[in-house]
């Protein structure tokens, strides 16, 4: 059997008029290209599906039969049209992204229920893992994009940027430091410093701040991740650097932000995502909106976005 979805549009219209002038003229055909379609269809079927006369159309039994299949498979097709049309729109589908724990708890559940109230055909699905577990998620394809800041990536991976912030000092309300609006980085050495490890991305920029300006501190601990620092801060054992955007938990805990100057470090956060891969329509309509929320978030209080470059090719 081989029916085209012509012929079977040609038949339910004729069935619904009664009249080969009627469907023709609603299908914007004339009437012998719908006659033709028809004698097609019989043809194929190796029966009848109207009785003709001068003056009526009528369904044969073989008509009357088909007439509910016909139907169903329009609209099935229909609905699928519609679906995709919905998916390439960008108002329908599944996003997984990938981001550390304090991207995930700071930025995200706000931009993902902002995002919910704007395209609720849309998914988000939340992986909050290490920042060294999101380029293999990204990598094997289990998310669409990552975020995070990557110093170094595979060949198959691409960055695009999202947002630059910088290393402040966080310490507690009550530390002699906390008075303070800018801290030299060379200030530090005089007091307990909660340090994050080497194979934390900004433990490792921290390391190299400390270095290039030429400063040696030896930490009262050295921890993980960035929430154990924010606690240990808040208990008072010590002061800590940590990126800008963190100054959002202020209200929950006692710690005071200040700059860190001489130098000033800066950090950028991107998008990772598969080179050579395009994102599917509800992943790029999120990272679009992800990037203007960014923008409004910073401005209301976060430190202000740096001229953005052009995305980047990380070295292997």
């Amino acid at each position: 059997m081989n029916l085209t979805l012509r012929q079977v549009r040609a038949f339910l219209a004729v069935a619904q008029a009664g009249s080969f002038t009627a469907a023709a003229n609603r299908l914007h055909l004339t009437q012998s290209a719908v006659s033709v379609l028809i004698s097609e269809m019989e043809a194929v079927f190796g029966l009848r599906l109207f009785d003709r006369t001068t003056r009526l159309v009528q369904l044969t039994d073989a008509g009357r039969e088909f007439q509910p299949v016909a139907q169903k498979v329009m609209l099935e097709l229909e609905g699928a049209v519609a679906s995709s049309r919905e998916l390439a729109a960008q108002k329908r589908g599944r996003v997984a992204i990938a981001a550390t724990p304090l991207m995930s708890s700071l930025l995200l559940p706000r931009a993902i229920a902002r995002y919910a109230q704007l395209q609720p055909g849309v998914s988000v699905v939340l992986h909050d893992v290490l920042a060294g577990q999101i380029q293999p998620k990204v990598r094997d394809g289990e998310v669409d994009f990552g975020i995070g800041t990557f110093e170094r990536s595979a060949r198959e991976l691409v960055a695009e940027p999202l947002m630059t912030d910088t290393l402040v000092l966080a310490c507690a309300v009550d530390h002699p430091l906390a008075s303070r609006r800018q801290v030299t980085w060379r200030a530090l050495a005089g007091h307990p410093f909660i340090a994050l490890t080497r194979d934390n991305s900004v433990g490792q920029l921290i390391n190299e701040s400390l270095g290039g300006a030429g400063i040696e501190i030896q930490p009262a601990y050295e921890v993980s991740h960035l929430w154990t620092v924010v606690g240990m801060v808040d208990a008072g054992l010590g002061v800590a650097v940590l990126p800008s955007y963190a100054n959002a938990i202020a209200q929950l805990y006692r710690i005071r932000f200040m700059r860190l100057a001489d130098p000033v470090v800066r950090r950028e956060t991107s998008f990772l995502t598969r080179r050579g891969v395009r994102l599917a329509p509800a992943a790029q309509g999120f990272q679009a909106f992800l990037k203007g929320y960014v923008d409004e978030w910073q401005g209301r209080g976060q430190p202000r976005k740096v001229a953005a470059r052009k995305a980047v090719r990380l070295p292997a």
